[in-house]
C-alpha cells in the first residue's frame, strides 16, 4: 500500500473501522431496499470511542519546568502523563484528554534575599478539551516530526496550583490544607505532534497568568501573601511530549482497551 498524502482517510487512521464498515455495507446490500430505508445506519462503537493516544509529559533532556515570573524562579516536575482521544472525523474534529502530573518539591527567593521552598501540586480543573488536524504523507508537515502521521493540536488544559508544605527561612508557613489558586490556571498547548511511531520528542512551550489565592492559612489569612508574591501573567510552561500509544491495541505502543 503506498503512503498516502492530504488529509488522513478514516480507514487509515481506524484500521478496526474499515473492517466494521466493510461488514455493514456487507450485509446491508444483502437486505431488501425497503428493509435499508427503514433501518438508518448507526455509527459504529469504534467511531463514538474515538482514537486513543498517550504522551509522556517531559523527558530527561526537557522535564516539564515552569517559570515563575514575578520570583524569576524554575519549579521542575517529574515526568508526568497526557491521555486522550481524537473523537470523530472531520478536517478539525475534537479532542478530549486527562492531564497527569506528579506533585513537586520547589526552591525559590521570596522578597530577593529569603529562600522559601514548598510542594507544588497541580491539580486537575475537568478534562483537557480541544481540536485536533490529522495529517498523513511524509513530504507534507509530518515531515516535521519525521512521521507519515501526524496531527496539528491546540489543546487547553486547565489546573488548579495548589501550595503545602511551605516554609520561608526554614520556618514553617502552616497555609493549611486547602491552600490554591482561588480560579484555575489556562495552559494552552499547540504543537505539530506524530501519531505513528517511531517517533522523537517534541518540545513546546505555553505562557499563562496565574490567578490569587485563596484558602491559605491557619492563624491568618496568607492568601494575599502569596498572590502578592507568586500571582500575575507571563509564566511559562516548558516540556518534551514524548509519544506513548496509539490506537487500542495492546501495549507497548497501543494504548490497550
Amino acid at each position: 500500500m503506498s503512503v498516502m498524502t492530504g488529509r488522513v482517510p478514516r480507514a487509515f487512521l481506524l484500521p478496526v473501522l474499515l473492517g466494521l464498515g466493510a461488514l455493514s455495507l456487507a450485509s446491508a446490500s444483502a437486505e431488501p431496499a425497503r428493509i435499508q430505508q427503514a433501518e438508518p445506519e448507526k455509527p459504529p462503537a469504534a467511531a463514538q470511542a474515538g482514537l486513543k493516544f498517550g504522551f509522556y509529559v517531559g523527558d530527561d533532556k526537557q522535564p516539564t519546568t515552569s517559570r515563575v515570573a514575578k520570583l524569576g524562579s524554575d519549579i521542575t516536575f517529574p515526568q508526568g502523563r497526557f491521555d486522550g482521544s481524537i473523537l470523530g472525523f472531520s478536517d478539525t474534529s475534537p479532542i478530549t484528554g486527562k492531564l497527569a502530573i506528579p506533585s513537586t518539591s520547589s526552591y525559590f527567593i521570596s522578597f530577593r534575599f529569603m529562600p522559601a521552598t514548598g510542594t507544588v501540586e497541580l491539580i486537575p480543573d475537568g478534562d483537557a478539551t480541544g481540536v485536533v488536524d490529522v495529517d498523513t504523507g511524509a513530504t507534507g508537515d509530518c515531515k516535521e516530526v519525521g512521521t507519515n502521521i501526524c496531527a496539528h493540536t491546540d489543546v487547553t488544559n486547565k489546573v488548579f496550583i495548589k501550595l503545602s508544605n511551605v516554609k520561608v527561612d526554614g520556618k514553617v508557613l502552616d497555609v493549611g490544607p486547602n491552600c490554591r489558586t482561588a480560579q484555575s490556571v489556562s495552559v494552552n498547548i499547540k504543537a505539530l505532534v506524530p501519531l505513528a511511531f517511531p517517533a522523537s520528542p517534541v518540545k513546546v512551550t505555553s505562557t499563562f497568568t496565574t490567578p490569587g489565592f485563596s484558602g491559605c492559612g491557619v492563624r491568618e489569612d496568607l492568601s494575599p501573601l502569596l498572590t502578592g508574591l507568586v500571582s500575575g501573567p507571563g509564566n511559562t510552561l516548558v516540556t518534551n511530549l514524548v509519544l506513548r500509544c496509539v490506537g487500542s491495541g495492546p501495549p507497548p505502543n497501543g494504548c490497550g482497551a
